[in-house]
């Protein structure tokens, strides 16, 4: 089911030193040619360098006072050609494109190139679990590590034990660990967890998630954003569910998370959104629940408490269909 990743900007920032023992110097070649004049990224953390090709090849040259990953992307309308990881770390480095893009001449880059030729997907399981027992402590180790153990705390509480300080310090695995901390906080059976939003209610006045949560009803949450795709897509099964049991005993309400609020109020507009909105929450409400993509919908009972997280589509109605039914037998 499609569903937008909220941005991480955890990368790293290569800091710029004239200590030699720290120069990193990428020469690239091209084997196949048809890409003479074309420009050549590299995307590491924030930043892209740019290099061009001549006579089939490209260079590289920087500082890298702690190891990261990078990214060569050839820039060639005409003739496409694949992308692919670099580690920059100390060293001189070859990168040949081919069919694919193989980084040798340093330890890390030796490394991966060795594994990335024993494995046809570097996805798989296997290969992420070699990858991570390799390096537990370097670069190398960070992204295994989330691909294997994001969204499941039981697998990233094992392997954040077995990993080193370098991997747990990690902006990117430090934010997964936290997520993952606060998602079983607030999972089913937990106790709302409340917040308020400077200026988010429709009329620019404070409101918090008590003002709705907590009251004697049942209260959908949705986490949504007006560029979200997925989330506009929700919107009809939303609306179904408001119509059928609005009341006393049910209510729904809007989060709009990472947008701008005249995106937000446009977006409600259109979409003739006739639930509470909760706007410009951006970050706020998404890291007490460790929502790291949307839509997101969250049940509430009568008391405040989460029955039900990640509701999507049919199982939306079905749900709190259920729960009304077994409420007013009781």
């Amino acid at each position: 089911m499609k569903r937008y990743i909220l941005p991480l900007l955890t990368a790293l920032v290569t800091v710029f030193s004239c200590k030699d023992n720290n120069t990193y110097v990428i020469n690239g070649k091209i084997l196949d040619g048809g890409s003479e004049g074309c420009e050549v990224y590299l995307r590491h953390g924030m930043v892209t360098d740019t290099a061009v090709v001549k006579a089939g090849t490209f260079r590289f040259e920087g500082v890298a006072e702690t190891p990261e990953v990078g990214r060569i992307i050839i820039f060639n309308d005409q003739t496409p050609k694949p992308n692919g990881p670099v580690v920059l770390e100390p060293g001189k480095i070859t990168v040949t494109v081919s069919d694919l893009i193989v980084a040798a001449g340093t330890p890390l880059n030796d490394d991966l190139g060795r594994l990335n030729a024993k494995y046809d997907n570097p996805r798989s399981v296997e290969y992420n679990q070699e990858l991570f027992s390799a390096h537990t402590n370097d670069i190398l180790g960070v992204s295994p590590m989330l691909v294997l153990g994001r969204g499941n705390k039981p697998v990233f509480d094992s392997l954040y034990a077995a990993a080193g300080e370098f991997v747990r310090n990690h902006p990117d695995i430090d934010a997964e660990h936290n997520r993952l901390e606060q998602v079983a906080r607030t999972s089913v059976g937990a106790m709302f967890t409340d917040f308020t939003i400077e200026h988010g209610n429709a009329d620019g006045s404070a409101v918090s998630l008590s003002d709705y949560v907590g009251k004697g009803k049942f209260v959908l949450v949705d986490f949504w954003a007006s560029w979200c795709g997925p989330c506009k897509e929700e919107m009809p099964n939303l609306k179904d569910v408001y119509e059928r049991y609005k009341g006393d005993r049910f209510e729904l309400v809007g989060i709009a998370v990472s947008d701008k609020r005249a995106d937000t109020e446009a977006a409600v507009a259109k979409l003739e959104l006739p639930w509470p909105i909760i706007y410009d929450a951006q970050s706020i409400p998404s890291e007490i629940y460790g929502v790291n993509a949307i839509p997101h919908i969250i049940l509430f009972d009568p008391d405040g408490k989460i029955v039900a997280r990640d509701l999507r589509g049919g199982m939306i109605g079905e749900f709190v269909g259920a729960l009304l039914r077994g409420y007013s037998a009781q």
